[in-house]
């Protein structure tokens, strides 16, 4: 068990994202940069680099300008994580926040889904 978007998690999370083969296979051709992180705590991020759909590096995040960064409260984070909440109702009703291209999230729209309900299967110490 990992203290949610720890260093620790987000390893344990690239390695649940590199088993899911749909993932990997929908998001061919799909590489970019993502900073997850909890409100007003930005300073404690953690990023993912995917390249061609596999997560290939993650870690602690630092101040480079990320393709996509993804932040909401704990509780919000949890919610959603637990599957109380889909990913889309989190975005349209601003309790999940996004920067990035919203055109290339709309074309990988199932697979951005389904990357967010997969932080439901790591081991987390909410």
């Amino acid at each position: 068990m990992a203290k949610f978007l720890s260093e620790e998690w987000i390893q344990l999370y690239k390695d649940e994202w590199n088993k899911n083969d749909k993932l990997v296979n929908d998001l061919k051709g799909f590489t970019a940069s993502i900073k997850y992180f909890i409100e007003g705590k930005e300073d404690e991020a953690v990023e993912l680099i995917v390249e061609n759909g596999v997560a290939k590096s993650a870690g602690k995040a630092d101040n480079k300008k990320y393709d996509f960064e993804m932040w909401a409260t704990y509780d919000n984070w949890k919610i959603l994580a637990k599957g109380e909440m889909g990913p889309k109702a989190a975005m349209l009703t601003k309790k999940l926040k996004f920067k990035g291209s919203m055109i290339t999230a709309m074309k990988y729209m199932g697979p951005f889904e389904e990357s967010l309900r997969m932080m439901g299967r790591v081991p987390t110490e909410w």
